[in-house]
């Protein structure tokens, strides 16, 4: 038991010492990103400012991921004292506004939830979206690299419970980048390559330890095809999950 905590004390050591992407200055302007899962098929957003002497309207296109819709929208930073900020949105069922906080128009990223039911609009997403999401990511990784770690001969109730551990903690960690913002930007796969192959560094360094039912070149072997089939589908489902 010592042992294990030691080796789950390692691989968090390992984890929290691999570089994460984080928010620094860039080409990027300052955005808005609506998620929605009401919206007509039909319908059209566009960003209002009442009052702006330049550039009073913005547009953006629609981004369908299984049950959500994302709207993005790109805007210059004075867009927060040219006046009134409005959210319009038309439909074949009709249209309406919503005012948008001045305030949410000072960041880069920033995330509101769209009811069209409702006719609302708040900052933020629901409690359980992104739960859900995780639960979601982390049930599919646990059964791809389950299938790949039964198929490398691993049978015993000791190398499964490691199995468990490991990838709990390994697939904690990437679930907290992948939800923070910094993770949404264009550039996503190439932080995402780069967290897996921190991944498996440390699932080669911990399950080797670990588990002994197998040889530690099997386990070694079996932390690159894992990772391997991980990065492959994770690179597929997440083009097509919400984030």
């Amino acid at each position: 038991m010592k042992k294990l905590f030691a080796s789950c004390f390692l691989l968090l050591l390992v984890l929290a010492m691999l570089p994460v992407t984080v928010l620094a200055n860039s080409a990027e302007p300052p955005g808005l990103i609506i998620i929605s899962t009401d919206l007509p098929r039909d319908a059209q957003l566009t960003l209002e400012c009442l009052g702006a002497e330049t550039d009073p309207y913005y547009r953006s296109y629609r981004v369908d991921k299984l049950w959500e819709s994302y709207w993005q929208f790109y805007y210059h930073w004075d867009l927060q004292e040219d006046g009134r900020i409005f959210l319009s949105v038309e439909s074949s069922q009709g249209s309406f506004r919503c005012a948008v906080p001045q305030d949410v128009m000072k960041g880069y990223r920033t995330l509101m939830t769209l009811d069209y039911t409702d006719q609302s609009l708040t900052v933020g997403q629901a409690f359980w979206r992104q739960p859900l999401l995780t639960l979601l990511r982390v049930s599919l990784t646990l059964l791809i690299e389950g299938a790949v770690f039964w198929l490398f001969g691993f049978r015993s109730k000791r190398s499964w419970l490691v199995f468990l551990a490991v990838n709990l903690l390994t697939q904690g960690w990437l679930n907290i980048v992948i939800n923070s913002y910094a993770f949404h930007g264009g550039y996503w796969v190439f932080s995402y390559i780069l967290m897996e192959f921190g991944i498996f560094l440390a699932e080669s360094i911990s399950l080797p330890l670990l588990t002994k039912e197998k040889t530690r070149l099997r386990s070694v072997l079996y932390a690159l095809a894992a990772n391997a089939a991980s990065l492959i589908a994770g690179i597929f489902l997440i083009g097509h999950l919400p984030l």
